[in-house]
């Protein structure tokens, strides 16, 4: 299958390495650095769940001139580079292109759908601990490590077993769920929390937990975002925060958020997409998201002053 990998980012250039290794036709947008690195050294990916290998001649590019075309599309981007992204990736794009986005949140789909139609995307999370160590070289930390996707409609269309069937191939665990809407729910319940609150604690999970008042602020995010997405029609378990609350208890010290580690490099920050959509989609519905509000708008001080920069 041939796959374009936007970008070679942490999510984007392990996962399209894997494809790659898997005998995949992959070309990764990358920039800087990170492409030079690329073209120079192959794609190095040192992974607990895969095992480590290069890519050698990876086709790494910044630009696309339209003399191939995509047949999948991972959207890997950070969501405040999807208008560049977007155009950017115009020429790989044909009437047969499936894009599959994987950002964090709730947002890219309808920003993708507006421009290639709705037709054309699907709806991804991706569950992996990865970085970029250096440019060009990738990591992955073991644990789970997976993607889950799937049709709006719930339906196991053709596109959507091809695609599983070229996952699976590489060693990627693919699963292809009939709820996709819930899969995306159920991730952004626990990263609006994790991000949330370790943003606005500028911390570590560990302290934001072990300090009992910002444990007691992270369980009403928890909460908040269920409530939400069940006012929005989304079946999520009744027992959603709890649950997440003990499995952040359980495993704090190994929890690292990118938008956190974004915070702390002032970087801008996947805001939007994130705590702002929990509080954009409660104005909707009339669920109250004070604390997810809160963190929006604190926040958007440091996503607006990394964007000026």
């Amino acid at each position: 299958m041939r796959v374009l990998v936007m970008a070679a980012g942490s999510v984007g250039g392990y996962f399209g390495g894997v494809l790659a290794k898997g005998g995949n036709e992959v070309k990764f947008v990358a920039r800087n650095e990170n492409l030079a690195q690329i073209k120079a050294n192959g794609l190095v990916v040192q992974s607990a769940t895969t095992g480590s290998f290069v890519v050698e001649s990876a086709d790494a590019v910044d630009s696309l001139d339209g003399d191939w075309q995509a047949d999948l599309v991972l959207f890997c981007v950070k969501s405040y580079h999807n208008e560049v992204a977007i155009e950017q990736m115009k020429p790989a794009i044909g009437p047969n292109t499936t894009i599959l986005t994987l950002q964090n949140g709730l947002g890219s789909a309808d920003e993708l759908s507006a421009t290639f139609g709705e037709d054309a995307v699907m709806l991804g999370a991706a569950y992996v601990e990865a970085e970029r160590l250096s440019p060009g070289v990738f990591a992955e930390h073991g644990g789970t490590c997976r993607l889950v996707f799937g049709e709006r409609d719930g339906s196991w269309s053709e596109r959507g077993l091809n695609i599983l069937k070229t996952f699976n191939g590489a060693g990627i665990e693919g699963i292809l769920s009939d709820d996709v809407s819930a899969t995306l729910w159920t991730k952004l319940v626990f990263i609006s929390a994790l991000s949330g609150i370790t943003c606005i604690c500028r911390s570590s999970m560990v302290e934001a937990l072990d300090n009992p008042s910002t444990a007691d602020l992270t369980l009403r995010i928890l909460e908040e975002t269920t409530n939400v997405g069940r006012a929005a029609g989304v079946i999520i378990p009744t027992d959603m925060a709890q649950t997440t609350m003990a499995q952040f208890q359980r495993d704090k010290a190994d929890l690292v958020s990118s938008m956190h580690m974004d915070l702390m490099a002032g970087r801008p920050l996947e805001l939007a997409n994130i705590n702002g959509a929990v509080a954009a989609i409660g104005k909707l519905h009339g669920v109250a998201t004070p604390v997810n509000d809160f963190i929006t708008s604190c926040l958007s001080v440091a996503h607006n002053r990394a964007t000026q920069t």
